[in-house]
């Protein structure tokens, strides 16, 4: 009896934590709003925005050879990838900017992005791909 008194509780201590961890979880996200748009929609929410913070999170090779008007560099395969998203002391309650070339290193760089309590981040989808085939003009 007693061992099956310490199993199910056990379990149900298991349970309650994944619920809580979820919860909270949950809670840091809704705090972030991450918004996955396409060019089009990205440059247009550019425009809007006074003094926009655009992050370009390619290779510095990549950088180079073409990026969006106003962006910084923060290499996201830099082992100090979130320290310098923080040295680059960016507004978190203003809209941030977020692109790679294809949208995938920008689409895992979103939970950086809610974990550090940016308020509202857009994710270029395709990347700087879906920007050039947009006809959407870069700056070398």
């Amino acid at each position: 009896m007693t061992r099956k008194f310490f199993i199910l509780s056990f379990i149900a201590f298991i349970f309650s934590s994944n619920l809580s961890a979820q919860y909270v979880s949950e809670a840091t996200q809704k705090q972030t709003e991450i918004k996955h748009v396409r060019a089009q929609v990205f440059n247009r929410e550019i425009q809007k925005t006074e003094n926009p913070q655009i992050i370009d999170i390619r290779t510095p090779r990549e950088f180079v050879a073409g990026h969006i008007k106003g962006a910084v560099l923060i290499n996201f395969y830099d082992p100090a990838f979130v320290q310098n998203i923080e040295k680059a002391k960016l507004d978190k309650n203003k809209p941030v900017f977020v692109y790679c070339r294809s949208g995938n290193r920008s689409g895992h760089a979103m939970q950086i992005f809610i974990k550090l309590g940016f308020k509202i981040v857009y994710n270029l989808q395709y990347g700087i791909n879906d920007w050039v085939r947009s006809g959407l003009s870069l700056e070398r």
